[in-house]
């Protein structure tokens, strides 16, 4: 883990602009604008149910996600600890989101073999690509810090440059230009999985087999660990967050014959007590007996920790597990004005995730406003301000243009 880095957590050495971000969705962050979702019965026969509506717990689920990593990222910038590495948690939860919202939005298509594929993969493409080039752009155009709080701006390399515009740092281990697109890769690389996944769940749509999967998922994880361990850095390894993904996978099935036995208004304590748990398992992997030391002083070196690096995997994994176990169980959230919140927010969250860091450089370190709490008001304001023009300069009509073109691309194939 990594507090605040490229694997969005805290950072490791204040004087190095190498380090990771790790709470910085996305997928983050993994961005679908809007949670409109067909659980439809024409894909899989043992989907009996046929819902179009609004998820609002699905927004709220990702506004939660969006504000763990900002708030980190605003602590670290301000200096101040005690939210160790949430906004890693906050990143873990946009992996299961996408994962279940695509699978909800592959279903929806109501496609399969390459026409499924060319599909959701060209309007993945523009649905993710548009934004964090332009944003890499702006890192290098006014030489903006990685990680803002954590060093000064570095000139990226060509491998450096062509790794983050492909978003394969991954598999290149390459340093993020913006931190927090550490997470873009693996959602990226996700997206070639799922409909492989989901045509295989047509065929095999059992709660077990989905469970064989997620098992399979963590042991071949499991297994790339141990033979790369010491190779690379762990947060680095190809497989190491598919088991996230996978969660949300098995959430996706859970909800095909859902009863929502629990009221909405539970989902919103349920998933700030898991926030509140994995805090709690945060400061016991960096203290140890010791995790109740007091919360003074400077960031700490989040890459040392006090239980063994392979707890880390299992940590995240449990996590996910629950929470995509958790999902399905309860109504939508009744209250209808937190659910309006959670709707802009998760409109808007894939542009606040790219775009915070650079305002919290502008606000807390190149304005030098003098007050923390000018410098975060002005930093909250603009994030929303520029996160609505984001989406509709570039997210927006990117979107349409992907669907535009599939659209296309599709009547060519049938015609072939």
């Amino acid at each position: 883990m990594t507090g605040s880095t490229p694997s969005p957590s805290e950072t490791a050495n204040p004087n190095d602009d190498s380090v990771v971000c790790r709470s910085g969705s996305e997928t983050f962050p993994s961005f679908e604008a809007q949670t409109h979702y067909t659980l439809g019965d024409s894909a899989t026969s043992w989907q009996r149910c046929q819902v179009t509506q609004d998820l609002p717990n699905l927004d709220f689920l990702r506004a939660v996600a969006v504000g763990l990593v900002f708030a980190e990222h605003m602590m670290n910038v301000m200096k101040i600890r005690g939210l160790g590495d949430i906004g890693h948690f906050g990143v873990l939860l946009f992996f299961v989101h996408t994962s279940l919202v695509l699978m909800l939005s592959i279903e929806r298509l109501g496609l399969s073999g390459q026409k499924l594929f060319t599909t959701f993969m060209v309007r993945r493409i523009f649905r993710i690509y548009p934004l964090s080039i332009f944003i890499i752009l702006l890192f290098i155009s006014f030489s903006i810090p990685s990680v803002p709080w954590a060093g000064r701006f570095v000139q990226p390399g060509w491998q450096e440059l062509i790794s983050n515009f492909l978003l394969v740092q991954n598999i290149t281990q390459s340093r993020s230009i913006n931190c927090v697109l550490w997470s873009l890769p693996f959602e990226v690389q996700m997206y070639v999985v799922l409909p492989l996944i989901y045509s295989w769940t047509r065929h095999f749509p059992s709660l077990l087999n989905i469970f064989v999967i997620w098992l399979a998922g963590v042991g071949a994880a499991g297994l790339e660990y141990v033979l790369r361990s010491g190779k690379c850095d762990p947060d680095f390894l190809l497989l190491r967050y598919f088991p996230c993904f996978l969660a949300g996978v098995f959430a996706w099935r859970l909800m095909a014959n859902r009863t929502k036995s629990l009221p909405g208004g539970l989902w919103v304590f349920v998933l700030m007590f898991l926030v509140a748990l994995y805090r709690l398992v945060d400061a016991l992997r960096v203290y140890g007996p010791n995790l109740f030391v007091p919360l003074s002083g400077a960031l700490r070196n989040d890459h040392r920790i006090w239980w063994p690096p392979y707890l880390d995997l299992a940590s995240d994994w449990v996590f996910c597990c629950l929470s995509g176990i958790a999902i399905p169980l309860f109504a939508n959230i009744s209250n209808d004005r937190l659910n309006k919140l959670s709707k802009k927010i998760a409109q808007y969250s894939y542009g606040i995730y790219v775009c915070h860091i650079p305002i919290l450089w502008l606000c807390f370190i190149r304005l030098h406003l003098g007050y923390l709490a000018a410098s975060a008001i002005l930093s909250i304001f603009l994030t929303a301000l520029v996160s609505f023009a984001l989406y509709h300069c570039i997210e927006d009509p990117a979107i349409r243009f992907g669907k535009l073109l599939t659209t296309r691309l599709t009547d060519g194939i049938a015609l072939a």
